[in-house]
């Protein structure tokens, strides 16, 4: 049960601190790929980035692994 509890609450905070990226240029890193983009959204259980090109990302939040706030001159 205690494992269950850290792996939520580490999700809660991840969620929370994303909800302050908002509108940011971030790169999202998974166990997949990363994701560059401005972070438009984040609901319950995933974010939502625009890429450049105007293409729509959606990635779930449990599959986070990093989030590294990008400089506006980097993109």
């Amino acid at each position: 049960m205690l494992y269950t509890d850290l792996i939520f609450g580490h999700f809660r905070s991840l969620k929370e601190a994303l909800k302050g990226l908002v509108n940011r240029n971030i790169i999202i890193t998974t166990h997949f790929s990363g994701v560059t983009g401005q972070l438009i959204k984040v609901k319950d259980d995933y974010a939502v980035l625009r890429e450049t090109g105007d293409s729509l990302v959606y990635i779930p939040i449990r599959s986070i692994e990093l989030v590294t706030l990008v400089e506006e001159e980097e993109i």
